[in-house]
């Protein structure tokens, strides 16, 4: 590997727009845990014997120190994309846009469904800033099993090892190469 692909995998390597909602379940879940720490302290105004009575303050102080630490972690990584309102938000997408593009131009052929959700993902993220996603993907680029001449007629996009291709209107559809060789016999004898 060159060192400009690694830095292109380095850069790339982290997909902005599901940090950010991981980010927000993360700060649910420490929402859902402080008001069981809530319940825990009030247990300690009850008649606790000594040593359970310290083991609960004890417990309480970690789960709160703990839960400090992850509000700090989301609260910096929020304050670090976020500094500038809606403009930072259309950068993170855009950046999005063009990891998702590269993961697409570096699909290995495995199976053509991966590439069928990657594209999905793409226009779901180009949708929401305004690019339109096929002036960004050229399928002839794709580093995968070329696309035999006649099936790009029909048209197939893209081919996997097993022979399933992804074809459809929208990037949407799996087909088996026998299922598409059928129907361009059915659209000819139209």
């Amino acid at each position: 590997m060159t060192k400009q692909s690694e830095y292109m995998e380095a850069f790339f390597g982290v997909e902005l727009n599901q940090k950010f909602e991981d980010m927000v379940s993360e700060l649910k879940d420490v929402e859902e845990n402080l008001k069981d720490l809530s319940k825990d302290i009030a247990r300690l105004g009850g008649n606790l014997p000594p040593e359970e009575f310290k083991e609960v303050l004890k417990e309480c102080r970690a789960t709160a120190y703990e839960h400090a630490q992850q509000i700090k972690d989301v609260r910096t990584f929020l304050d670090f994309y976020l500094k500038s309102d809606k403009t930072s938000t259309h950068i993170i997408l855009e950046r999005d846009a063009y990891m998702k593009i590269y993961q697409i131009f570096k699909w290995d052929g495995a199976d053509v469904r991966d590439l069928k959700r990657w594209i999905k993902e793409l226009k779901e993220i180009t949708d929401k800033i305004g690019l339109n996603m096929r002036d960004l993907l050229n399928f002839k680029k794709l580093t995968a099993i070329p696309v035999p001449e006649e099936f790009m007629r029909f048209p197939v996009y893209a081919l996997d090892r097993q022979g399933y291709c992804l074809t459809g209107p929208a990037f949407d559809q799996v087909l088996h190469t026998d299922e598409v060789r059928e129907k361009m016999a059915e659209n000819s004898q139209r």
